[in-house]
């Protein structure tokens, strides 16, 4: 398995992704009610120009201290204007001091671009306040449309957004995205499907079997954590 050490400079160029505006702009809403009530600080990994973080502060108000990490100068500029108190340039967790301490780290979408996201899951434990959370959304490879266009094309054909994004660098199921959580020393509270929209458009006449596809059906899953020995 990769080092950690080597995540960094293996990390793709985002900022062609940032200029597209589909990984950044984004505000994630189906996110916000899987962060766990009651805490009083909230780190955004990848927080792109601010939009989950707005939905954050407006639901936890001014006495919650949100900070975000950015790599791209461009979108760090936009998230500072964004109720932020701090983003820091760089990647998740060597733009962290030793000692800063979380109540909550989300990752939306920010785990399949590292080299080494199991490395950087056991780190985040070191970054957690006692009874901290992890919440994190993760793509689902099994996802039908996925896998039905593969077949159908017998191609792996890489894209410009979505599950086969370009700049995914790693590829999880929601078995394969427990285990990582595990062998990183979390216990996973909640592990939920999202965005199960495959059968709506031209697809619609299908939406009374979604419910029999399981968990072919999501694009993404949530897992909510905690360490494990903070139980």
């Amino acid at each position: 398995m990769p080092s950690l050490d080597a995540y960094d400079s293996a990390m793709p160029d985002l900022s062609t992704a940032a200029q597209q505006g589909h990984v950044y702009d984004t505000c994630r809403p189906e996110i916000l009610p899987f962060v766990p009530d009651g805490i009083g600080s909230l780190l955004d990994v990848g927080c792109g120009t601010g939009g989950f973080g707005r939905l954050v502060r407006e639901r936890f108000g001014p006495g919650l201290h949100l900070e975000g990490i950015e790599p791209v100068a461009a979108a760090r500029e936009s998230a500072e204007a964004a109720g932020f108190d701090v983003v820091r340039g760089g990647y998740f967790p060597e733009a962290l001091e030793r000692g800063d301490r979380f109540d909550c780290v989300v990752f939306n979408d920010v785990l399949e671009h590292m080299l080494d996201p199991w490395a950087a899951l056991a780190r985040t434990r070191a970054h957690l306040s006692r009874g901290g959370w992890v919440v994190a959304s993760l793509p689902n490879i099994l996802y039908l449309p996925v896998i039905a266009r593969v077949i159908a094309r017998r191609r792996w054909d890489y894209t410009d957004e979505g599950t086969l994004d370009r700049t995914h660098l790693r590829f999880f199921t929601r078995s394969t995205m427990l285990e990582m959580f595990a062998g990183a020393g979390f216990e996973v509270a909640r592990a939920e499907g999202i965005n199960n929209q495959w059968y709506t458009g031209r697809w619609d006449r299908l939406q009374p079997i979604a419910p029999l596809t399981g968990q072919f059906q999501y694009l993404q899953f949530v897992i909510v954590a905690r360490p494990a020995a903070a139980r």
